[in-house]
């Protein structure tokens, strides 16, 4: 029980800072698409080790300029760049990470992108 309590903050503490960005222009739109977190905290929670930190600090820079690409697309392949820059970024970590830690990164990325408001 202790242990479910304990992932439970972490995912929330996670989340509430990668939500604390702060915020753009008047149109909030561009920074839903900035997902942006702490690699250190992440690589902490998922107890990484350094080789997995840095892979995955690549295959973020990659899904971060795919994000930015959907943000900037017209609104008909917004929807379908975004799915396919997290759809990538899954099968990517899927490979990097243990089963045990990739089932906790999905939580908080699909945290992170609800608290967003990018709902697949």
């Amino acid at each position: 029980m202790k242990k479910v309590f304990m992932t439970v903050v972490a995912v929330m503490a996670v989340s509430v800072s990668m939500v604390a960005a702060p915020k753009a222009e008047k149109n909030a739109e561009p920074t839903k698409y900035s997902i942006d977190f702490n690699s250190r905290s992440i690589a902490r929670y998922l107890s990484m080790s350094n080789d997995q930190v840095a892979d995955m600090e690549r295959v973020h820079d990659n899904f971060s300029r795919e994000m930015k690409k959907a943000e900037q697309a017209d609104d008909a392949n917004r929807e379908k760049l975004t799915k396919k820059a997290v759809l990538r970024d899954i099968s990517y970590m899927r490979v990097i990470l243990s089963e045990t830690q990739f089932n906790k990164y999905r939580t908080v990325l699909n945290a992170t992108l609800h608290n967003r408001g990018l709902n697949f």
